[in-house]
Order: C-alpha cells, then structure tokens, then sequence
C-alpha cells in the first residue's frame, strides 16, 4: 500500500499541524523527505518529495514569485510542502495557500513547538518500514526490484568485484548498478555504536540488527540523491561504494559533504546510536575496491576510537601514523615501542602531576620551541627544560628529527592502547 500525505497526516507527530490546503493532492504518494530552511535553490527537489521548510526570507517574496515557486512543485510532482511558522514567518501568506489549491498541492502549517527532527524522522521511519513490508511480502531473495533484493544483488557483486581480478568481465553485473569500471571511486565504512551488553550474544545479536537498519536506510538515503553506489557485506563496518564525478580532484571537500549529510540523514533512523565513518581515498578504478576498502576500514576504526581530535567521520589521507600502526597485528610489538617512548613520560605525569605528554605533543606539532611554548602559554626556557627532561627519560632527543619521528610514533601508539583499553 503507498505511503500517502493522507496516511502521513493520520501519524501522531502531525496531531498539532494544520492542513491548510490541497486536499486533492491528499493521496499523492510520498517517496522521501527534504529540509529546506530557505527556499532558493530548488532545483533538486524530486518527485514524491515531501517538503518541509521554516521558509526563511519567505515574507520578502513577491506573489509572482511565489506563483513561481509553485509551479515549479506542480512541475516537479512535489508531494506536499509543510511550513512551519512562528520562527522566521508568523503566517503563511493566503496568496501562498490560494496557489498550492490551485495546483494540489497539499499546505501544512506546523507550529514552532513541533521539532523538524521529529517530524523528518517519523516519515523516514515510515518510509523504511513501507520498504520492509514490501520486502518481507514478497519474499528475501528474490529478484522483485525491492530494497532488500536490491541490497542483496549489490553485496553479491561487491564479492565479485573483490574476487574477480578483472571487473570487465562483470560488465553486466554492474550496468544494473550503473557503477563503471573507471571513474572516481569513494569507499566509506560505516560504524554503529551502541550500549554495552553484559550478554555477548545479545550484543552480537543488536549489532546485526542495527546494521542491517543501517545498510537499508543508507540504500533508501542514496537512491534518493541520485548517485552511484553499492552496499557491501557487513561485518564490523557497513562498506558502501560511491562513485561522483565531484569527487574529482584532490581537495577532500566533496568526500567529506558526501560523508556528513549521509551521517545526519542516518542519524534521523538512528538517533540513539553514534554514527562513525571512515573514507579511503579516491581511486579511478574499480579493480581497486579492495586496497579502497582496506583505507576505509582503517579510517573507520581510527574514527570509532576518535583517535583524530575526537572526529567520528576520518578519511585515510589524514591518518598518519595511524594507518601504519592499526596495520601491527601483534600488541606486544606496539607495547615495547610505548615503554621505550612514552611510558616514561606517563609515569613521571603520574608521580609529579608535570605536563611532560602535553609538552611532547605541543613540540612534535609546530617543531618550534618559541611556537609550542606560545601554544603552552610558558617561558621558552621553561619549554627547553621540559624538552630537555623528556630526553633524559627516554633517551630520545625530541630536537633531532630521528629521535622526534621515535617518540611521535610512541606518543601515537600510547593514544592507539588507550583507546583501544590495552593499558593498565
């Protein structure tokens, strides 16, 4: 059965809102949800798109203009558009409603104490569970162009890209998919946090399930904003394919706005759980998938364990040393490099309450006595002994490039254990 305004109107959410006008677009069916805080650029709005605004600048607006805006919904087949005033509009203009009624378009006024989170989050959630009704009545598996039989086919050719050495042979495979054999090429992994379990089976159990939430509300997110992407079998982290033209060049610009408003999107059917991702870096060709997905991996793992300022979305390309470190498998390795480096300075800290890590970490980021002194807020001399003290404990010269790459490595295998809860 379609998700209609009409059925959309009847959820509790809408209790408080107001059906200005447009009844005759009532039984529009609606296919996704789009925020817009000012109406100027709509030029990606989709048909089936049910549209919700504050309509800032609203009021400056003509009435060809809003005639204009109109016809431009009608064109584009909107499914509704609800206003909410009281913030930056006290009422809706009547032109406005006069127009919508004209063209169908169904008008819903919401009141400022109604959240748009709220409001966005409960009509996705319909959205998915129409798909998964869909997908259950027809039956897992079979090739009936629901999400889930879509999902599974595109899980069924990431393995075979993984495998296959040469992904021309899959050429029929992936024009179903749209995804070319060449052509800028994103891999990201997604990670869901969630609460601890006293009982490892259930915790195995509620992450299986909340990826698989994942992985269905990333293909309805993706089909809607009309890029080419796969979703890859999931284990620790959802792996997602994208490929963008805008993806071209070496700014990470485009990669990090792709990763960012997949995240908030995520987070409206997700919003209990912590959102990680990691980007591998751009590749031109398919036959690279799996050194992409590798990166991403990685990426996604320095992510969970915020190991970069505490950010929960890493792209491989700013990973440093940690993209050599998660590589050691063997912790011993990793732990005689910390106590040779910075287990000194951490137990000097504990013992004195000194500043010995802080002060490491400030001069291994400028490579300037006078620039991380400032950074400090302390003498320079005061900074040169601190340097000096660092030596004297590890052995290690943080002014000698050799000596300083030696306790950068230790100082980021100490926050690596950490995170990782490998230290007593």
């Amino acid at each position: 059965m379609p998700f209609t305004v009409a059925k959309a109107l009847e959820m509790e959410i809408f209790n408080k809102c107001r059906l200005l006008t447009g009844q005759a677009g009532l039984q529009n069916e609606i296919h996704w949800v789009n925020i817009l805080e000012i109406l100027d650029d709509l030029s990606h709005i989709e048909p089936g798109e049910f549209l919700i605004t504050t309509a800032h600048g609203f009021k400056t607006q003509s009435e060809s203009m809003q005639l204009n805006m109109i016809e431009i919904f009608a064109s584009r087949k909107l499914a509704a558009m609800a206003i909410q005033t009281g913030h930056y509009l006290e009422e809706i203009p009547s032109s406005f409603i006069r127009f919508s009624e004209e063209h169908n378009i169904p008008l819903i006024q919401i009141p400022p104490e109604v959240s748009f989170k709220n409001l966005t989050r409960a009509l996705m959630n319909a959205l998915i569970h129409k798909e998964i009704l869909i997908a259950d009545k027809l039956g897992r598996g079979s090739i009936d162009g629901s999400l889930d039989s879509r999902i599974n086919d595109m899980k069924d050719l990431w393995k075979r890209l993984i495998e296959n050495e040469n992904p021309e042979d899959l050429h029929l495979e992936r024009g179903r998919h749209n995804v070319k054999s060449d052509g800028p090429t994103l891999v990201m992994a997604l990670a869901i946090g969630q609460e601890d379990q006293e009982n490892r089976e259930q915790a195995n159990e509620a992450k299986h399930e909340l990826l698989r939430q994942a992985e269905q509300a990333a293909a309805h997110i993706l089909s809607q904003q009309n890029v080419t992407f796969l979703i890859g079998p999931s284990e620790d982290f959802l792996p997602v394919l994208i490929q963008e033209e805008k993806l071209e060049g070496k700014s990470s610009t485009a990669e990090m706005q792709i990763a960012m408003h997949l995240q908030e999107q995520l987070k409206i059917f997700l919003p209990r759980c912590p959102i990680y991702i990691g980007l591998s870096t751009v590749h031109t060709n398919i036959v690279e998938l799996k050194q992409c997905l590798d990166e991403a991996k990685k990426a996604g793992l320095a992510a969970q364990l915020e190991l970069l300022d505490r950010s929960n979305i890493v792209s491989y390309r700013v990973m440093s040393l940690y993209s050599l470190i998660i590589d050691i498998k063997n912790i011993d390795t990793l732990k005689g490099i910390f106590y040779k480096t910075a287990a000194p300075l951490l137990d000097y800290d504990r013992r004195s309450k000194g500043p010995l890590i802080q002060t490491l970490k400030a001069y291994l980021q400028f490579l300037s006595i006078k620039k991380s002194s400032e950074a400090l807020y302390v003498h320079r001399h005061t900074m040169s002994y601190r340097l000096q003290q660092i030596e004297e404990l590890t052995g290690f010269n943080p002014l000698l490039p050799n000596d300083a790459l030696q306790l950068n490595i230790g100082l980021h295998i100490y926050y690596y254990l950490k995170a990782l809860k490998l230290l007593t």
